[in-house]
């Protein structure tokens, strides 16, 4: 098979989000009071979204507010994120070069994330990449998100793709199983925000860095 539809993930795969979702939570936990939670528990909960950054940071820090309470950390959460996007956050090293090889050569190139459409429209206009993607999936954009297959089989789609000639590249367990319920093949990479070891994510390449992305599509198409 020569892949002809590359869809990636965005935080933790293309885009180094880390930073600025770091300083939202630690501006949360300053605004309610609370003490710092560490860098790396934070990379831990991103790929799930800012439910679980907020719910788990609360949890670390003392008891999680419930019912309107929790509404209004999670509005507070998302204003000051809005305005604060793309204030550090960069492509990780090789990413888009990756991302204009694959289309000189004619491929489709997607996003599929967990994040929502207006906040990585946003964020991909804020950086000068959105014209680079075909298609761009956010968590709300179906009544579906990873790891169901759907998520991705409806991204490729939107791509004009063809999903029996499509990779997934991302960096958690999230992805490898939005991925396997695709039936698409799928590469893992090393320096995202997955819990573990990305080799144990049962992806079918592991690449620690995005010049080593061709070289496992060929191996494993």
């Amino acid at each position: 098979m020569i892949a002809n539809t590359i869809v990636f993930d965005l935080d933790g795969t293309l885009i180094d989000t880390a930073p600025d979702l770091y300083g939202t939570v630690r501006w949360l936990l300053r605004h309610e009071g609370r003490a710092d939670v560490s860098y790396a528990r934070v990379k831990d909960l991103i790929g799930d979204g800012a439910g679980p950054m907020i719910q788990g940071s609360f949890r670390d820090t003392g008891d999680l507010p419930e019912g309107a309470a929790y509404d209004r950390l999670m509005g507070l959460f998302l204003e000051h994120y809005r305005a604060h996007l793309a204030d550090r956050s960069e492509p990780f090293p090789g990413a888009i070069a990756a991302v204009l090889r694959w289309k000189a050569r004619g491929a489709r190139v997607a996003i599929c994330t967990n994040k929502r459409f207006d906040f990585t429209d946003r964020m991909l206009d804020l950086l000068g990449l959105h014209h680079h993607f075909d298609a761009v999936v956010g968590s709300d954009t179906f009544a579906f998100r990873k790891p169901d297959g759907r998520h991705l089989l409806e991204t490729i789609r939107l791509a004009g793709g063809d999903a029996e000639r499509a990779i997934m590249v991302g960096d958690s367990a999230t992805d490898v199983g939005a991925a396997r319920n695709a039936g698409v093949p799928v590469v893992a990479v090393s320096f995202g925000y997955g819990r573990g070891s990305a080799h144990d994510l049962g992806a079918d390449a592991v690449i620690d860095h995005f010049d080593q992305l061709d070289a496992a599509i060929a191996r494993i198409t």
